[in-house]
């Protein structure tokens, strides 16, 4: 049987550094969010095949 190269999701968390001290006070919150955004589509999502995602 021939192996399916599946498309993958890639989750890359940002945040705006214009304003002094924001980017710092943000990091942690911001990676817990891509963390859990990975999670729920590893989870949830499937392809059609019903192969699941790879986040």
């Amino acid at each position: 049987m021939k192996k399916i190269s599946l498309p993958k999701i890639g989750i890359r968390p940002v945040i705006d550094g214009r304003r002094m001290g924001v980017r710092e006070s943000l990091e942690a919150q911001t990676m817990n969010m891509a963390k859990a955004t990975a999670a729920l589509i590893s989870e949830k999502l499937r392809h059609a095949c019903g192969a699941g995602w790879s986040a």
